[in-house]
Protein backbone atom coordinates (compact mmCIF):
# COMPACT_ATOMS: atom_id res chain seq x y z
CA UNK A 1 0.00 0.00 0.00
CA UNK A 2 1.28 3.36 -0.71
CA UNK A 3 1.86 6.01 1.29
CA UNK A 4 3.04 4.39 4.57
CA UNK A 5 0.15 2.16 5.67
CA UNK A 6 -3.56 1.26 5.77
CA UNK A 7 -5.59 4.70 5.57
CA UNK A 8 -8.84 2.44 6.44
CA UNK A 9 -8.36 2.23 9.39
CA UNK A 10 -7.58 5.91 10.58
CA UNK A 11 -10.38 7.92 12.05
CA UNK A 12 -10.90 11.28 11.71
CA UNK A 13 -14.20 11.92 12.99
CA UNK A 14 -14.76 14.10 9.69
CA UNK A 15 -18.41 13.05 8.53
CA UNK A 16 -19.11 11.62 12.42
CA UNK A 17 -21.79 13.83 14.82
CA UNK A 18 -20.52 15.06 17.97
CA UNK A 19 -21.72 12.30 20.20
CA UNK A 20 -19.72 9.87 18.28
CA UNK A 21 -16.56 11.49 18.44
CA UNK A 22 -16.85 11.93 22.04
CA UNK A 23 -18.08 8.49 22.77
CA UNK A 24 -14.91 7.32 20.67
CA UNK A 25 -13.14 9.84 23.34
CA UNK A 26 -14.76 8.32 26.65
CA UNK A 27 -13.42 4.91 25.72
CA UNK A 28 -9.91 5.78 27.04
CA UNK A 29 -10.85 9.13 29.25
CA UNK A 30 -14.11 7.52 30.99
CA UNK A 31 -13.72 6.25 34.37
CA UNK A 32 -11.95 9.68 35.91
CA UNK A 33 -13.70 12.02 38.35
CA UNK A 34 -13.23 14.77 35.47
CA UNK A 35 -14.84 12.62 32.73
CA UNK A 36 -17.61 10.45 34.43
CA UNK A 37 -20.75 12.64 34.30
CA UNK A 38 -20.29 13.86 30.92
CA UNK A 39 -23.67 12.08 29.32
CA UNK A 40 -25.64 14.54 31.75
CA UNK A 41 -23.65 17.58 31.25
CA UNK A 42 -25.15 20.37 29.46
CA UNK A 43 -22.57 20.18 26.28
CA UNK A 44 -23.38 16.13 25.64
CA UNK A 45 -27.09 17.50 25.45
CA UNK A 46 -26.40 20.29 23.22
CA UNK A 47 -24.39 18.03 20.81
CA UNK A 48 -20.91 19.90 21.55
CA UNK A 49 -18.21 17.17 20.82
CA UNK A 50 -14.66 16.91 22.67
CA UNK A 51 -13.36 17.77 19.61
CA UNK A 52 -15.07 21.46 19.58
CA UNK A 53 -12.90 22.07 21.88
CA UNK A 54 -9.89 19.78 21.97
CA UNK A 55 -7.20 19.35 18.91
CA UNK A 56 -6.21 15.78 19.26
CA UNK A 57 -3.18 16.42 17.41
CA UNK A 58 -0.63 19.15 17.38
CA UNK A 59 -2.30 21.10 14.48
CA UNK A 60 -0.64 24.15 13.17
CA UNK A 61 -3.30 26.51 14.91
CA UNK A 62 -1.47 25.61 18.09
CA UNK A 63 2.04 25.28 16.32
CA UNK A 64 1.30 28.95 15.64
CA UNK A 65 0.60 29.85 18.97
CA UNK A 66 3.34 28.48 19.84
CA UNK A 67 5.80 30.45 17.45
CA UNK A 68 3.16 33.74 17.76
CA UNK A 69 5.13 36.55 19.26
CA UNK A 70 2.41 39.28 20.31
CA UNK A 71 -1.54 39.27 20.44
CA UNK A 72 -2.51 40.41 16.92
CA UNK A 73 -3.61 43.75 16.47
CA UNK A 74 -7.04 43.18 16.03
CA UNK A 75 -7.43 41.31 19.00
CA UNK A 76 -10.43 42.22 21.22
CA UNK A 77 -9.05 44.11 24.13
CA UNK A 78 -11.19 42.27 26.69
CA UNK A 79 -9.72 39.01 26.02
CA UNK A 80 -6.15 39.93 25.76
CA UNK A 81 -4.30 39.20 29.41
CA UNK A 82 -3.37 42.33 31.70
CA UNK A 83 -1.62 40.37 34.37
CA UNK A 84 1.96 39.48 34.31
CA UNK A 85 1.84 36.67 32.71
CA UNK A 86 0.67 38.60 29.27
CA UNK A 87 4.30 39.00 27.85
CA UNK A 88 3.98 35.31 27.26
CA UNK A 89 0.59 34.71 26.90
CA UNK A 90 0.65 33.91 23.27
CA UNK A 91 4.12 31.84 23.24
CA UNK A 92 2.78 29.00 25.04
CA UNK A 93 0.00 26.22 23.62
CA UNK A 94 -3.34 26.41 25.75
CA UNK A 95 -3.15 23.74 28.31
CA UNK A 96 -5.35 20.06 27.84
CA UNK A 97 -4.95 20.23 24.20
CA UNK A 98 -7.22 22.85 23.80
CA UNK A 99 -8.51 24.73 20.42
CA UNK A 100 -7.90 28.21 21.97
CA UNK A 101 -7.42 29.62 25.74
CA UNK A 102 -9.97 28.49 27.71
CA UNK A 103 -11.41 31.91 28.48
CA UNK A 104 -11.75 32.66 24.88
CA UNK A 105 -13.09 28.98 24.00
CA UNK A 106 -15.72 29.32 26.49
CA UNK A 107 -16.86 32.81 25.43
CA UNK A 108 -17.29 31.31 21.76
CA UNK A 109 -20.78 30.00 23.64
CA UNK A 110 -21.04 31.67 26.44
CA UNK A 111 -20.76 34.98 25.25
CA UNK A 112 -23.21 36.94 27.71
CA UNK A 113 -20.77 36.10 30.39
CA UNK A 114 -18.27 38.38 28.50
CA UNK A 115 -20.33 41.09 29.24
CA UNK A 116 -20.80 40.70 33.44
CA UNK A 117 -17.07 39.89 33.67
CA UNK A 118 -16.88 43.70 32.03
CA UNK A 119 -18.51 45.35 34.64
CA UNK A 120 -16.89 47.19 36.70
CA UNK A 121 -16.46 44.72 39.81
CA UNK A 122 -15.62 41.19 38.65
CA UNK A 123 -13.97 37.65 39.33
CA UNK A 124 -10.26 38.03 37.23
CA UNK A 125 -11.46 35.59 34.26
CA UNK A 126 -10.24 38.04 31.07
CA UNK A 127 -7.13 39.39 33.19
CA UNK A 128 -5.79 35.30 33.47
CA UNK A 129 -5.94 35.09 37.14
CA UNK A 130 -9.12 32.62 37.38
CA UNK A 131 -10.50 30.25 34.68
CA UNK A 132 -13.76 29.07 33.91
CA UNK A 133 -12.95 25.95 34.82
CA UNK A 134 -11.90 26.53 38.39
CA UNK A 135 -15.46 26.93 39.20
CA UNK A 136 -17.48 24.81 36.51
CA UNK A 137 -16.38 21.62 35.20
CA UNK A 138 -17.15 21.35 31.45
CA UNK A 139 -17.30 18.14 31.00
CA UNK A 140 -20.69 17.59 33.12
CA UNK A 141 -22.16 17.20 36.77
CA UNK A 142 -25.20 16.87 38.78
CA UNK A 143 -24.55 20.50 40.01
CA UNK A 144 -26.76 23.40 38.41
CA UNK A 145 -24.06 25.18 35.95
CA UNK A 146 -21.82 22.20 36.26
CA UNK A 147 -20.94 23.66 39.81
CA UNK A 148 -17.14 21.88 39.96
CA UNK A 149 -17.77 20.64 43.78
CA UNK A 150 -20.08 18.67 44.93
CA UNK A 151 -21.95 21.25 47.73
CA UNK A 152 -23.99 23.89 45.77
CA UNK A 153 -21.60 26.93 46.80
CA UNK A 154 -18.15 25.06 47.72
CA UNK A 155 -17.00 26.66 44.54
CA UNK A 156 -17.20 30.20 46.62
CA UNK A 157 -15.95 28.47 49.86
CA UNK A 158 -12.77 26.97 48.52
CA UNK A 159 -11.83 30.68 48.08
CA UNK A 160 -14.19 32.15 50.47
CA UNK A 161 -13.62 30.07 53.32
CA UNK A 162 -14.69 32.60 56.00
CA UNK A 163 -18.04 32.40 55.45
CA UNK A 164 -18.41 28.95 55.14
CA UNK A 165 -20.68 27.56 58.56
CA UNK A 166 -22.05 26.18 60.30
CA UNK A 167 -23.10 28.75 61.87
CA UNK A 168 -25.31 29.00 65.36
CA UNK A 169 -27.08 31.75 63.49
CA UNK A 170 -28.14 31.26 59.81
CA UNK A 171 -28.59 33.17 57.03
CA UNK A 172 -31.83 31.17 55.84
CA UNK A 173 -31.70 32.20 52.04
CA UNK A 174 -27.61 32.05 51.98
CA UNK A 175 -28.36 28.36 53.45
CA UNK A 176 -31.19 27.46 51.52
CA UNK A 177 -30.48 29.08 48.18
CA UNK A 178 -26.47 29.46 48.35
CA UNK A 179 -24.39 32.50 47.18
CA UNK A 180 -26.31 33.46 44.15
CA UNK A 181 -29.51 34.67 45.49
CA UNK A 182 -27.39 37.66 46.15
CA UNK A 183 -24.65 37.73 44.54
CA UNK A 184 -23.75 37.50 40.65
CA UNK A 185 -20.44 35.45 40.26
CA UNK A 186 -19.07 37.08 37.12
CA UNK A 187 -19.21 40.23 37.41
CA UNK A 188 -21.79 43.26 39.24
CA UNK A 189 -21.79 46.93 39.16
CA UNK A 190 -21.72 46.61 43.58
CA UNK A 191 -18.01 46.09 45.07
CA UNK A 192 -19.19 43.23 46.34
CA UNK A 193 -21.03 41.65 43.69
CA UNK A 194 -24.27 41.97 44.86
CA UNK A 195 -27.05 42.08 42.66
CA UNK A 196 -28.73 45.55 43.56
CA UNK A 197 -26.22 48.36 43.53
CA UNK A 198 -26.93 49.53 46.85
CA UNK A 199 -27.43 47.09 49.71
CA UNK A 200 -30.60 47.70 51.13
CA UNK A 201 -32.36 47.04 47.54
CA UNK A 202 -31.20 43.48 47.98
CA UNK A 203 -32.51 43.18 52.01
CA UNK A 204 -35.68 44.47 51.00
CA UNK A 205 -36.67 42.03 48.54
CA UNK A 206 -37.30 39.82 51.24
CA UNK A 207 -37.55 41.89 54.11
CA UNK A 208 -40.18 44.09 52.62
CA UNK A 209 -42.63 45.27 55.54
CA UNK A 210 -44.36 48.72 54.28
CA UNK A 211 -43.44 49.71 57.77
CA UNK A 212 -39.40 49.39 56.99
CA UNK A 213 -39.75 51.70 54.00
CA UNK A 214 -42.10 54.28 55.57
CA UNK A 215 -41.62 54.33 59.15
CA UNK A 216 -45.33 53.26 59.99
CA UNK A 217 -47.03 50.56 61.78
CA UNK A 218 -47.91 47.89 59.58
CA UNK A 219 -49.52 44.03 59.26
CA UNK A 220 -46.65 41.54 59.32
CA UNK A 221 -44.63 41.16 56.46
CA UNK A 222 -41.00 39.51 56.02
CA UNK A 223 -40.16 38.63 59.15
CA UNK A 224 -37.76 40.82 61.72
CA UNK A 225 -37.36 43.89 60.21
CA UNK A 226 -38.68 46.39 63.00
CA UNK A 227 -40.98 49.16 62.22
CA UNK A 228 -38.23 51.95 63.14
CA UNK A 229 -35.83 51.29 60.19
CA UNK A 230 -37.25 54.17 58.03
CA UNK A 231 -35.61 53.84 54.39
CA UNK A 232 -36.12 57.24 53.82
CA UNK A 233 -33.46 58.30 56.38
CA UNK A 234 -29.60 57.49 55.18
CA UNK A 235 -29.06 55.84 58.52
CA UNK A 236 -30.71 52.58 57.87
CA UNK A 237 -29.90 52.55 54.09
CA UNK A 238 -26.90 50.66 54.51
CA UNK A 239 -27.79 47.41 56.14
CA UNK A 240 -24.71 45.77 56.73
CA UNK A 241 -23.63 48.97 58.85
CA UNK A 242 -25.20 47.03 61.72
CA UNK A 243 -25.57 43.33 60.08
CA UNK A 244 -22.01 42.81 59.84
CA UNK A 245 -22.23 38.96 59.74
CA UNK A 246 -24.90 38.68 57.47
CA UNK A 247 -23.67 35.42 56.27
CA UNK A 248 -24.08 33.69 59.88
CA UNK A 249 -22.92 34.48 63.50
CA UNK A 250 -22.40 32.78 66.53
CA UNK A 251 -23.27 35.24 68.52
CA UNK A 252 -26.25 37.28 67.46
CA UNK A 253 -29.32 36.38 65.93
CA UNK A 254 -29.70 39.54 63.67
CA UNK A 255 -25.97 39.28 62.99
CA UNK A 256 -24.37 42.07 65.17
CA UNK A 257 -20.95 41.55 65.34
Amino acid sequence: MEGGGDKTKIRTFENEAPKQISEQCLVCHAGKEEHNNYRRGEHWRNDIGCTDCHSPHFTKQLADKLTAPHQPKDAPSSNVPVGPSKAHSTDLAPLHMLVNSQTQLCMTCHNETKSQFTEPFHHRVLEGAMNCSDCHNPHGGFESKQGRLVAADAACLKCHSDKQGPFVFEHAPLKTEGCSICHNPHGSANPRLLKRNNVNQLCLECHSQIAAQVGEIAPPGAPGTPSFHNQATLRFQNCTTCHVKIHGSNVHPVYFR
